[in-house]
Formats: C-alpha cells, structure tokens, sequence
C-alpha cells in the first residue's frame, strides 16, 4: 500500500469471496439531535480511546437487527422502544488493521432519561453529542463519524432521493 496503489481492494474482497467482518451500530439520538457515543477503551484492537457508536458483531446466523438488540442488552442493559434501519456501508482500513468489513446502521430514539437509566458495561465512557461538538472531537471512528454527519444532514441530503427501497 503506497502512493501508487490502484485501489479496488474492498471490490476485489467481495468479488474473491473473502471473509468480510459484519458489523451494527446504533445511532442513538435524543429528540434535540444529540447522539449517544461511546468512549472506546484502551484494549480494542481497532482504534482504541476513540468516540464511536454502540453496537459490535453480528455473529454467523444472526440477523443484523438481532446483533444490535444483543449487543445493547449486553453492553448498556438497554432495549429500545423503536429500531430503525437507516443504511449500510462497506469499508477497509489497512491503515488501522481493519479488513473488509461490511457495517449496518440503525437509528434508535433516545431520551435522556433513557440514557441515565443504562448501565455500561463495554468501554470508557458515553456522552451526548451534538454533530458539532463530535466533529470537533479529534478522536473519533472514522466509519461511524461519516454515519453519523450523513444522519444529521439527512434532511438536505436526502432532499431530492426517490423513496427508500
């Protein structure tokens, strides 16, 4: 990987077949647009003491809106009221060691009383962020940050889409 590689690696992973990583988050917003972030801790393998959004591995037959309710139950002791699917994404990062990995984002209603009431029990922290202020943070997921300015922005950006499929 240099100056003058070509590109196309995450096409050539899902053309050969490859072993993809599957992944979920939730973007957990407050009705004012805030987002609810984790603090990585220092023991990841992938990008430790960053801000990202809950969520982790789908496991081998589990559906992606399972892996998510899961992983909210065993990270934070939380159940949503609503889940929503909002996108998915493909990405790899050699850069940081992370392989072709393919990412499903749901969007998930929060109060602030709902996220007093979690109790943590994955990583260093969470917080409430306005877009802002998580744009501002120079720790940040990369693959979650474009997730979540998309999400924020989705009433511009999506202003002249066709209807979802």
């Amino acid at each position: 990987m240099g100056p003058d590689d070509e590109g196309g690696r995450l096409a050539a992973a899902a053309a050969g077949g490859g072993p993809w990583l599957r992944d979920v988050a939730a973007l957990m917003v407050t009705p004012d647009g805030r987002y609810l972030m984790q603090l990585r801790d220092h023991r990841p393998a992938r990008v430790p003491d960053h801000w990202c959004l809950f969520g982790g591995r789908v496991e081998p037959e589990e559906t992606p809106r399972a892996a998510l309710l899961r992983e909210l139950a065993e990270e934070l002791e939380f159940t949503p009221r609503a889940v929503r699917w909002f996108t998915e994404t493909g990405f790899m990062m050699p850069q940081l060691g992370v392989g072709p990995s393919w990412k499903s984002f749901f969007e998930i209603p929060v109060t602030e009383a709902e996220v007093a009431a979690m109790v943590q029990h994955e990583g260093a922290g969470r917080r409430l962020f306005t877009l802002d202020a998580l744009l501002d943070e120079p720790r940040l997921v990369p693959w979650d940050a474009h997730v979540v300015m998309l999400h924020a922005r989705r009433d511009v950006v999506f202003r002249n889409a066709a209807s979802p499929l």
